[in-house]
């Protein structure tokens, strides 16, 4: 009877670990959370204005070469800064201004409301007015009175409506010369009426006088409009 003989079996394969221990001695945990710490996942985010902040600060930190500024220095560069910034935000912005005023109004109206006055009435309170101090009432009268001193003059027509700048048109071409001094009124009328705004002295005096030259003039030729 053969017998078989079964083949001896080798040495054990070992099975070596080549990475991190499993369990990391103190020295080696530090590194490893000091590594993952730095990651950007945990890097907190500047907000812009403390970037502007420190950005204004070190900019004027070493002014002149003089070292750090004291705070209160700082504060009011700061605040003379802003000062500047909005100064030059409401000049830019100051004819905007002025037509969102004249456009909550509407479309500005008739210059002459209500019963038609005489030209000479509303003059009398246009010169009253502007002795006392009320700029705006002195230009509304004056322009009034440049409106009704053209109709009794049959220089334009009776037409009911005639907004300040229909009356300026109309009236540029029987007083050319006075072409520029009759859109600055109508303007300013405008302005006064239908835009909230408040008269300057001046303004107020060339609407008076205005109406004082053309009530002397001799017109360049008659108009219907």
């Amino acid at each position: 009877m053969q017998r078989t003989t079964a083949p001896l079996a080798g040495p054990a394969e070992v099975h070596v670990r080549t990475g991190p221990p499993l369990l990391p001695d103190g020295d080696e945990a530090r590194r490893l959370l000091q590594e993952e710490l730095a990651r950007g996942d945990y890097q907190l985010q500047e907000s812009w204005v403390a970037r502007a902040w420190r950005w204004f600060t070190d900019l004027f930190s070493g002014l002149g070469g003089v070292g750090p500024l004291p705070g209160w220095v700082t504060w009011v560069l700061l605040a003379l800064v802003l000062v500047a910034v909005l100064a030059v935000l409401a000049f830019a912005t100051r004819d905007r201004w002025r037509t969102a005023r004249l456009t909550r109004h509407g479309t500005p109206g008739a210059v002459l409301e209500g019963p038609l006055r005489a030209a000479a009435e509303h003059r009398k309170e246009a010169a009253a007015a502007l002795t006392a101090g009320h700029l705006d009432r002195a230009v509304l009268e004056a322009y009034r009175a440049v409106a009704a001193g053209a109709v009794e003059r049959t220089l334009l027509d009776d037409r009911p409506g005639r907004t300040a700048h229909e009356l300026a048109t109309g009236l540029a071409p029987v007083f050319p010369d006075a072409r520029a001094e009759l859109l600055a009124a109508a303007d300013a009328f405008d302005a006064v009426r239908y835009g909230d705004q408040r008269a300057t002295a001046e303004q107020a005096r060339q609407v008076v006088d205005l109406d004082a030259r053309l009530h002397s003039a001799r017109p360049a030729l008659a108009a219907t409009t």
